[in-house]
């Protein structure tokens, strides 16, 4: 009884903590406070399953069974994320979405079970006689992606100085998240070897889990609502990406008169499967050479610069009476474009307008 008044407890401090993260103004601290918001609701909403199995209701919900079953994989993520985007001055990126694909994944794999009737999902809970192998695999996996979040937040926070209490404060609380997932593993172990222990493995999960909430919030006590620590050191500028092997002066200047020339009397560029390694070998200079010679020297990248070539190479042919009666994509072709989505879109980028209207322009049938 005082184990699930406890439960009751943990899940009532989640929902208070969480309008008050939800209620703090500071605009640098939105996303992370949204991020544990959404961590503790989690929790909230995994401990009041616990809570309905330590009270046998789950056949009275039925609605209830596996209800939380993908809750799991969310927790790695948004403990790692808060963290990041409190430590760090770095806004988290859509890049950040990914984390929760194996969340996102597993729960469009349950919906069909969600989506059952309560009649249905009580004739599931009838046939239960032990965990099926899928689902032991299956929490296997889930504590398998926590322990390595909980390991990549210790490495996020050992980047920070630890000057202060607060942040020692918060290692203490990581210490708190490796005991409640150690706790889980020890559940999860007791509900599938069926081993007969004082709690039951719902009270064993639930109780890993609401330490963390009160960890939470004793923490939130001595750290202050809008309080950031020093943030993680900014990382080093990225170095020039030729540095340590730039071209000697006459060097440059013999690679770009033997480059020109080449693009000039051979036009190597028509061939629309062009590639580095075969212009660095017609000009006799290295892949590595000829790209730093067209990043630094050619205004674009490799591609950009065959494109303008292969642009003016088809602007002169659509100027050409001689060649009216050819289609613009045979021209494109000769140009060296390989499709006529690529011509148009290029083309475009670089006169602003397509090959039709430059052609009607000069004056040509198209």
């Amino acid at each position: 009884m005082i184990l699930s008044w406890l439960f009751l407890l943990a899940i009532g401090q989640a929902f208070l903590m969480t309008l008050t993260l939800l209620s703090v103004r500071q605009p640098e601290m939105r996303t992370a406070n949204r991020l544990l918001s959404a961590l503790l609701l989690v929790f909230a909403a995994i401990i009041g399953h616990n809570w309905l199995g330590l009270n046998h209701l789950y056949r009275q919900y039925p609605h209830s069974a596996l209800a939380i079953v993908t809750l799991g994989l969310a927790v790695g993520p948004l403990q790692y994320l808060y963290l990041h985007a409190m430590l760090s001055d770095q806004k988290l990126g859509r890049r950040a979405l990914l984390h929760f694909a194996p969340f996102t994944i597993a729960t469009l794999a349950m919906t069909p079970f969600y989506l059952q009737s309560a009649e249905q999902k009580l004739a599931w809970l009838s046939r239960w006689d032990g965990w099926p192998w899928y689902m032991t695999v299956a929490g296997l996996a889930k504590l398998a992606i926590l322990l390595a979040y909980i390991r990549a937040t210790y490495l996020l926070v050992g980047r920070v100085p630890a000057d202060s209490e607060l942040v020692r404060d918060l290692r203490r609380l990581m210490g708190m998240w490796l005991v409640s997932a150690v706790l889980s593993i020890v559940a999860l172990a007791m509900a599938v070897l069926d081993v007969e222990q004082p709690l039951s493995a719902d009270a064993m999960d639930g109780i890993s889990l609401m330490l963390f909430v009160f960890a939470t919030a004793f923490t939130a006590m001595r750290l202050p609502l809008g309080y950031r620590p020093r943030t993680l050191p900014p990382p080093p500028p990225p170095k020039p990406r030729y540095a340590g092997s730039q071209l000697s002066d006459r060097d440059r200047e013999a690679f770009l008169a033997r480059l020109n020339a080449c693009m000039a009397q051979d036009q190597p560029y028509r061939n629309g499967e062009l590639k580095l390694e075969d212009l660095a070998a017609q000009v006799a200079m290295t892949p590595h050479e000829l790209s730093q010679l067209i990043n630094e020297h050619c205004g674009g990248n490799f591609a950009d610069y065959l494109n303008r070539h292969r642009v003016e190479a088809l602007k002169q042919a659509l100027h050409d009476p001689a060649q009216a009666g050819s289609s613009i994509l045979d021209l494109a072709l000769l140009a060296g474009f390989n499709s006529k989505s690529a011509m148009n879109r290029v083309f475009k980028k670089h006169t602003g307008m397509t090959p039709g209207e430059f052609r009607d322009r000069a004056g040509t049938p198209v």
